[in-house]
């Protein structure tokens, strides 16, 4: 008997157990508080949120968040995205955020570089709690097919799982997200 016969063979060996059925899908329900859905949904994806008045207290919470830390606004100009390499927190604009999921719509006339987002350290991303939309559907209206020469959707820190299960935090982009809402 070969290698792969006995293999075969131990697997159709194997009892077969019953698995149930998850249920029905249950899409996203907008409630009347769409800045509340808002922070639930990037509380589920990893995200940390902050709300401020204006940016000069975001700036003095983001400095209790990430003390000692290298800050880098988007309002800096780079010529070389690898020269963001060494940039701890990254903090940029948002136009919108959407509550169904808890993404945030950047385009590259917010970003200092495209690969910026994902070669920080840690993400901050300022949004205007009148700038939520409840669903991507609502989104898709809003940017009305303009979607710059870059643009995407973000939620979340960075996270992806091998078939062991093994989670990693960070490995294709940032270890955290901060969404300051203003």
């Amino acid at each position: 008997m070969s290698s792969r016969s006995e293999i075969f063979g131990a697997i159709q060996a194997l009892e077969k157990r019953e698995i149930d059925h998850p249920g029905d899908f249950k899409s996203y329900k907008a409630t009347q508080d769409v800045v509340g859905d808002f922070k639930n949904s990037l509380s589920i994806v990893g995200a940390i949120c902050v709300d401020a008045e204006n940016k000069q207290e975001a700036a003095t919470r983001l400095s209790e968040i990430y003390p000692d830390l290298l800050r880098y606004t988007s309002h800096e100009v780079v010529s070389n995205g690898l020269d963001l390499e060494a940039i701890d927190v990254l903090e940029i604009d948002g136009m919108f955020g959407v509550s169904e999921n808890g993404a945030i719509w950047l385009s590259d006339q917010f970003l200092p570089n495209r690969v910026a987002p994902f070669i920080c350290q840690h993400l901050v991303i300022y949004v205007a709690k009148s700038e939520i939309l409840a669903t991507l559907h609502e989104a898709y209206e809003r940017l009305d097919g303009n979607y710059a020469d870059f643009g995407l959707f973000l939620s979340g820190p960075s996270k992806t799982a091998d078939i062991e299960q093994s989670l990693v935090i960070g490995a294709h982009g940032a270890r955290s997200l901060t969404i300051v809402l203003v």
